[in-house]
């Protein structure tokens, strides 16, 4: 069963690519090529070569405009030209695997921090540790240093992240009178928050919240695990540690929300997305990543209703989604020295803060995180955001990055449809969830 998220901000499919022997190659979307130092090519085009870099990716129309000016300032003063190699998300790493196993991979390309791991761990990718500039990496959330490095070596750049808020309707919070918090530490706690949701109306076509958990996002939920103190993995991130009270206590929480008709029933982990919803206003508060903004703007302003943001509820600490993409080159590479330097670039201040402020995500870069960016869409928002994803943790991290991630988040979303839609008991959901990760491990 794939399990590739509609929205590129998050892992991607469930299933192994062991060898990168399983794909079938990429439909690269073939656009026409400028002079200013960059460039845009079809699948042919894409291979590393001598003289130039190439980059595959998937991008919006807003992230591509960033990623162009930014390779033109670099060509500037490199004067290497970058050739983009523009592919739909479905598609963009099985193409990836495609190209690696006929030896014609490019130099860089995009990927979700979920996928780093089982790349590196076959050998694809280009060793960056001494490559990058001297403490270059110090400039970085440890989150994301995290995310990036694999048994101690470093095969990637943290480009930008993504986390999530409850998103509320404006009109349904006033009117049930609930409290908003305004910073982190007063953020809901897990009662209040079940307090608030059942304060909102709720009836035969109407929900008070519900959560971006679907499919391949349904390592969210372990956001309630950390929450109160628990873990999917040991710490060492050889075998699983979720059959514990911690993650009892949240599976229990979570699968409430069901049984008390408090989210719809088609949003579990198989289900529908929930940004739709709650623009339709069949539900109140919405889970919502930063990259849906541009998306959910535009359907309330235009109908005359108004939203706002809160912190992710938390219980003994808070703790946040790790979303958002890296960039990668490969070890085959023939531009390892230009490759590197261009990464660097592209996740300096001054770059990712572009990049950021054009597409609508957050930074990675610890000096950016104080800093007041240009956001084209809800900057107000978009700063709750950015003191949300100070709660991504280190720990958390490094167990939704590891090589085998990918199989484990399957596992997670059929374990976790028991328990929501099944009403399977939590305790024995997470015994046998437990099983299937040190499967899925070994």
């Amino acid at each position: 069963m794939p399990l590739r998220p509609r929205s590129p901000h998050g892992p991607a499919e469930g299933l192994s690519r062991r060898a990168f022997l399983a794909a079938t190659g990429a439909g690269a979307l073939a656009l026409s090529g400028c002079g200013t130092g960059f460039g845009l090519r079809g699948s042919d085009g894409s291979a590393s070569r001598e003289g130039r870099l190439s980059f595959t990716l998937w991008a919006g129309e807003a992230e591509l405009t960033a990623f162009q000016t930014i390779a033109e300032q670099w060509t500037a003063t490199s004067g290497v030209p970058v050739v983009f190699n523009v592919v739909p998300f479905g598609e963009a790493l099985t193409g990836i695997d495609a190209n690696l196993a006929s030896d014609r991979a490019p130099d860089l390309f995009r990927v979700t921090y979920q996928d780093i791991g089982i790349y590196a761990a076959g050998g694809a990718l280009l060793d960056l540790t001494d490559r990058l500039p001297g403490g270059f990496l110090d400039g970085f959330g440890e989150a994301f240093v995290s995310a990036v490095r694999s048994e101690g070596r470093v095969f990637g750049v943290p480009h930008h992240t993504d986390t999530s808020l409850v998103l509320y309707d404006t009109e349904a919070l006033q009117a049930a009178g609930a409290r908003l918090p305004t910073s982190l530490d007063d953020a809901w706690t897990w009662e209040e928050f079940r307090s608030v949701a059942a304060s909102l109306p709720t009836g035969e076509s109407q929900y008070a919240f519900g959560v971006n958990w679907q499919l391949a996002g349904a390592y969210r939920w372990l956001n309630w695990v950390d929450q109160r103190g628990g873990r999917l993995l040991t710490d060492d991130l050889t075998a699983p540690a979720i059959d514990s009270r911690a993650a009892r206590d949240a599976l229990a929480l979570t699968q409430s929300f069901f049984t008390e008709g408090l989210v719809p029933p088609t949003t579990s982990t198989k289900g529908s997305y929930v940004d739709e919803l709650f623009t339709a206003g069949t539900i109140g508060m919405v889970f919502a990543g930063d990259f849906l903004l541009p998306t959910i703007d535009p359907e309330f302003t235009g109908s005359g209703r108004s939203y706002g943001a809160t912190f992710l509820p938390r219980d003994e600490t808070a703790s946040a989604d790790l979303g958002g993409n890296a960039v990668v080159a490969t070890s085959q590479s023939v531009n390892a020295e230009a490759a590197a330097d261009f990464l660097a670039f592209l996740s300096g201040d001054e770059a990712q803060a572009l990049f950021c402020e054009q597409a609508v995500v957050l930074p990675t870069r610890t000096s950016l995180l104080g800093q007041t960016l240009d956001y084209a869409v809800r900057p107000d928002l978009m700063e709750l955001f950015v003191e949300q994803a100070t709660t991504i943790t280190p720990g958390l991290s490094a167990q939704v990055t590891v090589p085998q991630f990918n199989a484990v988040n399957a596992s997670l979303v059929d374990r976790l449809e028991q328990a929501f839609l099944g009403g399977d008991d939590p305790a024995q959901v997470l015994e046998d969830l437990a099983a299937d990760v040190e499967g899925r491990l070994s």
